[in-house]
């Protein structure tokens, strides 16, 4: 009897480990699982809209990060990188609702600069992404991808 009551309980808890374990499988849209860049995976059932391409050649592998900027607008940000890991295109999708122009051309403007100046609010996009790239150490990251993947993260914190 006191066998038959110890098996019950062990085959309890693992059905309720498995059962948890189940319900904590991030799904393709997590936007708490796209809070750093992620490569070679984006979220299911998104259109990416062109922001900028540097190059006609296939890419080798992107990068995907869920954002919210600074004026509440929020947004999944894709770059593609060649085989010599330079960033070739990129890419936005948005979330709920239509991000505003400005923000679209900061974005377009990470990786091939300003074709003019946007106005902001507060403090200028460029001030914005120094403050960002000394608070998380950008300059100290070991590859020159982690050096730019951390960068386009403030500029896109900062668009």
């Amino acid at each position: 009897m006191k066998k038959n009551i110890l098996i019950t309980m062990v085959f309890l808890f693992f059905a309720f480990i498995t059962i948890q374990a189940e319900n904590n499988i991030t799904t393709g849209n997590d936007r708490d699982y796209f809070s750093s860049f992620k490569k070679n995976e984006q979220p299911k059932n998104k259109k990416f809209n062109m922001l900028s391409k540097n190059s006609d050649e296939i890419g080798e592998a992107f990068y995907v990060i869920y954002k919210e900027n600074s004026k509440g607008e929020r947004f999944y940000f894709k770059v593609v990188f060649d085989k010599d890991e330079k960033p070739i295109a990129t890419y936005y999708a948005i979330e709920d609702k239509e991000i505003s122009e400005s923000t679209i051309a900061n974005l377009r403007a990470l990786l091939n600069g300003p074709e003019k100046t946007v106005e902001s609010l507060a403090e200028t996009p460029t001030q914005c992404v120094t403050k960002c790239h000394r608070a998380k150490g950008c300059y100290d990251k070991p590859t020159t991808s982690g050096v730019l993947l951390c960068s386009l993260e403030c500029g896109i914190e900062c668009a």
